[in-house]
């Protein structure tokens, strides 16, 4: 089924713009540009923090100092009463920002109270968001009708005519569901648990599911309720399954991938991954993509969730936490085995993170050019430490090995000059009957050198 443009979405600013022009002619008085250019003089200033240096002090906390410009532009409406000029916007303004800087005080005194109350969540999904409406419609009640500006049709939605009231409805109602329908997600999520024996790791994709599923409902009811019928979203719905043929398909992918993910619990919030080498702590898991801190440089990364489905990713932390790490050294050939494994036994097992079981060991694990090379292996608890603990233990080596006489071979290289034709000196280097020459330093050639040379 083919739907017009037109009968899909008809825009017509025409009437919000005459009643946004009746609102200018308001405005356009001397009075009211006084007190607006007053309010935002004021408000520019605290903004920059003028305002609240002239008060700087130890007694006045910041809390209150953010109350300044309110309370000055309430003096300032005072001030306008004395002398006879109107006031009404300055109080307004006044009284509404005094109102918005106020959630700061307030947040302080509730956390004074009870520092585990979640008045974070509840400011900005709730408090501040309510402050808003409230605010919006006092503002239009204040430059005009309610009632006539929300009889405003602005657009034609398939076939539907939407006034400015059905809108402004219709946004909240959004938001409402949006931010709310947590809430019942993770009741039915728990309840699940309880009557099918959903485990634990696995209710949080359930969650999601049913987060989204409220959301989906809500948002249809919505448009039932703005006038919206069964042919509109056959469209939409015509038009979404071209959107993500072409253009959606990752985002599509990536969503499933998080489900998937959720339900499987193989990666999971605190979960340590080794990405590219590097071991990454799983921060959080989202609908798009996963966020990792990186152990080396605490970078955050953002790992798309199909990855996880595409590429290796090696876990630590899926079973067990342990992570068995290990340390190679060589020693000359002139010591014993023995005593060398039994040396790097002790060192590990003297360290206070290597675990006890499973038990450290070492091995003799090569004979190379110059050393006999061996490998001590052992278990840390947090595989972040592993790295913190090798070094340890290689410091711990040098100094044992440097105490007991134990030589660590190690590759060492002579330098000596070039020279045409070569001279009796450099002959003798080159058969090691000269001793090593520093590079940079010409041999010296004495008297008999020179008659011996001329001879030859």
């Amino acid at each position: 089924m083919t739907l017009s443009m037109s009968y899909l979405i008809t825009i017509n600013p025409g009437a919000i713009f005459n009643e946004l022009l009746s609102w200018l002619a308001y405005l356009n008085r001397g009075t009211v540009l006084l007190q607006l250019f007053l309010v935002g003089i004021v408000m520019v200033a605290e903004q920059r923090g003028a305002l609240r240096r002239r008060v700087e002090h130890r007694l006045v906390p910041e809390y209150i100092r953010v109350l300044i410009g309110p309370l000055l532009l309430l003096i300032s409406s005072g001030l306008f009463l004395l002398v006879g000029l109107p006031w009404g916007l300055l109080r307004y303004f006044g009284l509404l920002w005094l109102g918005w800087m106020s959630f700061t005080p307030l947040k302080t005194l509730i956390l004074s109270i009870n520092k585990k109350f979640p008045v974070d969540e509840l400011e900005s999904t709730f408090l501040r968001p309510v402050y808003i409406i409230v605010a919006i419609m006092s503002f239009i009640r204040l430059m005009g009708s309610t009632e006539n500006l929300s009889q405003t049709p602005i657009a034609i939605l398939f076939g539907v005519e939407l006034t400015l009231g059905r809108i402004y409805l219709a946004i909240i109602a959004v938001y409402v569901i949006m931010t709310l329908s947590s809430r019942p997600a993770t009741f039915l999520a728990w309840l699940s648990g309880v009557l099918f024996g959903v485990r634990p790791r696995n209710r949080r994709g359930l969650e999601l599911l049913f987060r989204y599923s409220v959301i989906i409902i809500g948002i249809t009811g919505v448009a039932y309720f703005i006038g919206i019928d069964g042919t509109a979203f056959i469209a939409i719905a015509g038009g979404l399954s071209v959107g993500i043929g072409f253009g959606i398909k990752e985002i599509i992918s990536n969503f499933i991938s998080s489900i998937w993910l959720l339900f499987e619990g193989s990666v999971r919030p605190g979960e340590i991954l080794m990405i590219n080498g590097d071991p990454c702590t799983v921060r959080k898991l989202g609908l798009r993509a996963t966020q990792l801190r990186r152990g080396r440089d605490g970078a955050e990364l953002l790992i798309p969730n199909q990855i996880f489905f595409t590429q290796e990713a090696t876990s630590f932390t899926a079973t067990e936490t342990s992570r068995r790490d290990s340390v190679v050294v060589g020693a000359a050939y002139e010591h014993d085995p023995d005593i060398i494994v039994e040396l790097l036994k002790t060192i590990a097992k003297e360290h206070k993170k290597v675990l006890e079981y499973p038990p450290v060991n070492a091995f003799v694990i090569d004979f190379a050019d110059s050393s006999i090379n061996y490998k001590v292996l052992f278990w840390v608890s947090n595989p972040l430490e592993a790295f913190e603990v090798g070094s340890d233990i290689r410091r711990t080596i040098w100094k044992q090995f440097e105490k007991k006489g134990i030589t660590i071979p190690f590759p060492q290289r002579q330098v000596y000059p070039m020279e045409w034709p070569p001279s009796l000196q450099q002959s003798l280097h080159s058969t090691g009957g000269g001793g090593v020459v520093p590079q940079g330093i010409q041999p010296e050639l004495t008297g008999s050198d020179e008659k011996t040379h001329g001879e030859a």
